[in-house]
Formats: structure tokens, C-alpha cells, sequence
């Protein structure tokens, strides 16, 4: 199912048919799940506004036991899969720390943007298992790009804890190598920028079953990557490049709320890019443009070039109440180049 509820990445050098992918500074290391993962479910707090709020992440297995990883991070870790591929991917839940009664006290992985055979989709109302369970399938070269994975038990309060991260379909070369192109025969980028933008309702972090608190959604914290940045001096996320550079960012909606993306200079003058894909699929046009929507549930992909004098620019996202579009709050990243 590619639609549902509503609802990187730390790898600083790779490299690939000798060429360097960077990424930003905030998650674990990407990985490829053609040679096979197995995830868990841990409990983690984490500050948000100077309060701990407990948080639900998918984690890797550090083999000691269920629900045991070495360094359990918000989002979850970016998983990638190339082209023809098979994924193969376990997941073991352990139930006690679902909190929740039956039948929301399991866990599943449904791979958001990816038409996937119904046994691998992770939806228990088509017969997902949610207590364990695994997830094999390959995908073809039109999903070359950004998509997401989370929780379907429970998706609004799942989700809202935190089980979700970034997934990627990598173009292949004819030896099954990644290589770096934005999309299916598109431009080739130097650096790469994967961003999951979220939200947090603390009250849903306590709410259990059918709590009437579910009808209402009221965000307090607006995060990239897992972190707030709430000014261009504290960022959510930084990424450095080198001046004349090609960066292609891979945005990733997980947010409860509307979304506006921009890149700003020093004077705050918004900078054009181009957005190639959407919802993990190539645009027939790529589309020069200084702004983009991102609505819950939604991948955009972009490139930009940045310029030969070195510098600083400053992608930013503003959220939006869904029920007016007035703004909530703008998170900062920055993007150094020198």
C-alpha cells in the first residue's frame, strides 16, 4: 500500500566506483539491506524543550537479544536497497515494550512509496504479522530515490512515537554497484542530504488504545533528522560540501502537520533548486523552483549547485497548522561549502 496514515543521515565518506558520497552528521550509517538486517523496537528519551519525552525507535540488533541495539537514535537507521535487489529484512519485536493493549500492542515495517507484495507490506489488516516478522522484495529502477518506512499498528500513535525512518532505492551500475543519480537516467550529484521531518505531540506519548486525545493533534516540537534547530546558530542538522558542488537533499515527510521547504543565503534571499522527484517517482519536467510544499506521507527530491565562492546557505523548513496553514514554527540546518 503506498498511502497510509499520516504521517539522513550520518555515512560521512562512501566509497563507490571511485567516487565520494558525503552526508550530513546526525544518524548511524547507512545501510544496505540486500545483505540482510535485523531491526528491534527500544524505548529511548529523549529532551526536547528542555523535557524528556519517551520515544519508540527501530534500531539494529546487537545480537544480545530482543529489543537490544548498540546506539538507538530518532529517526530510525537509513536503509537503502539497490535497484533489482533483494531486500531482506527481520524484524523482532519485543512485546513488552509496546504499552499498548491488544490489538495495538505489536509492531510492524511497511515501506511507505514502495509497492511491495501485500505479505511484505507490514499492515496487519491485510494479515501482517505483528509480532515479528520478515520483509523480502526487490523493487525496479522507477523508484530510484526518496521513501520512508514506519509502524502501521496503531499508525497514529506509532508514528507519532517515533517508529519511522528514511529509506532509499540507489541506481545500480551493470555490476550491481550504487552509483549517484538522483533518479532513473537523471543528473549525478556529489553529495548527498537526507532529511526527515517530523513533529511531536507529547500528549499522544502517554495516550493509550482509543484515548479521545488521538482526535486532536497539537505538535509542540518541530524536528529535522530528530533534532529541533531552532535558530541558524543551534541547526537541526549541518552538512559541509565543497564550493561549486552538487547536493541532492531527499526530503522525507513524517510530520503530522503542513510544510514548507526553502534554502536562504546569509541575506536571506531564497536560492532556486531543482525538484526531480515526487513521492519517489522522476517528474517528466524537473522543476526550477525556490519553494516546495511537503505534505505528511510525502518524498520530494532536489539538487542544487552550490556556488564557487565559498559560503554558507541555510535550508530551512516551516510547519503549518493543517487546519488554517498558520505557521507553528521554522526549523533550521545548515550547509557549509568552502
Amino acid at each position: 500500500m503506498k498511502n497510509s496514515y499520516l504521517f539522513l543521515t550520518t555515512r560521512l565518506v562512501q566509497l563507490i566506483l571511485g567516487a565520494c558520497f558525503l552526508f550530513s552528521s546526525t544518524q548511524s550509517s547507512a545501510i544496505d539491506v540486500s545483505g540482510g538486517i535485523t531491526l528491534s523496537v527500544q524505548q529511548i528519551s529523549k529532551t526536547l524543550g528542555g523535557t524528556a519525552i519517551d520515544f519508540w525507535v527501530y534500531c539494529v540488533m546487537n545480537g544480545t537479544g530482543p529489543g537490544s541495539c548498540a546506539d538507538p537514535v530518532l529517526p530510525g537507521p537509513l536503509l537503502e536497497l539497490g535497484v533489482g535487489a533483494q531486500a531482506n529484512i527481520t524484524l523482532m519485536v519485543p512485546m513488552m515494550m509496546a504499552g499498548e493493549p491488544a490489538p495495538y500492542d505489536g509492531h510492524t515495517i511497511h515501506f511507505h512509496g514502495l509497492d511491495v507484495p501485500q505479505g511484505e507490506d507490514g499492515v496487519p489488516e491485510t494479515g501482517a504479522a505483528t509480532n515479528g516478522d520478515t520483509y523480502t522484495f526487490s523493487v525496479d529502477q522507477r523508484y530510484i530515490g526518496a521513501h520512508m518506512y514506519h509502524c502501521h499498528v496503531h499508525t497514529v500513535k506509532h508514528l507519532e512515537m517515533g517508529m519511522y525512518g528514511p529509506f532509499v532505492v540507489r541506481a545500480v551500475d551493470t555490476g550491481g554497484n550504487f552509483i549517484a543519480t538522483i533518479n532513473d537516467g537523471g543528473p549525478s550529484y556529489d553529495v548527498e542530504w537526507n532529511m526527515v521531518l517530523s513533529t511531536v505531540d507529547p500528549r499522544y506519548h502517554s495516550a493509550i488504545g482509543d484515548d479521545v486525545v488521538f482526535a486532536s493533534y497539537t505538535p509542540q516540537y518541530y524536528l529535522i533528522n530528530g533534532n529541533e534547530g531552532t535558530s541558524r546558530t543551534t541547526p537541526a542538522d549541518t552538512l559541509t560540501a565543497t564550493a561549486g558542488a552538487t547536493v541532492a537533499i531527499r526530503l522525507m515527510g513524517l510530520q503530522s502537520v503542513n510544510a514548507t521547504f526553502q534554502i536562504l543565503d546569509d541575506a536571506g534571499s531564497s536560492q532556486t533548486f531543482t525538484l526531480y522527484n515526487l513521492d519517489g517517482y522522476a517528474l517528466t519536467s524537473p522543476m526550477a523552483t525556490s519553494e516546495i510544499e511537503i505534505s505528511p506521507g510525502q518524498t520530494k527530491d532536489i539538487m542544487i549547485t552550490l556556488p564557487a565562492t565559498p559560503g554558507t546557505l541555510f535550508p530551512e523548513v516551516t510547519y503549518r497548522r493543517l487546519r488554517d496553514d498558520a505557521p507553528y514554527a521554522k526549523v533550521y540546518t545548515t550547509l557549509n561549502f568552502n
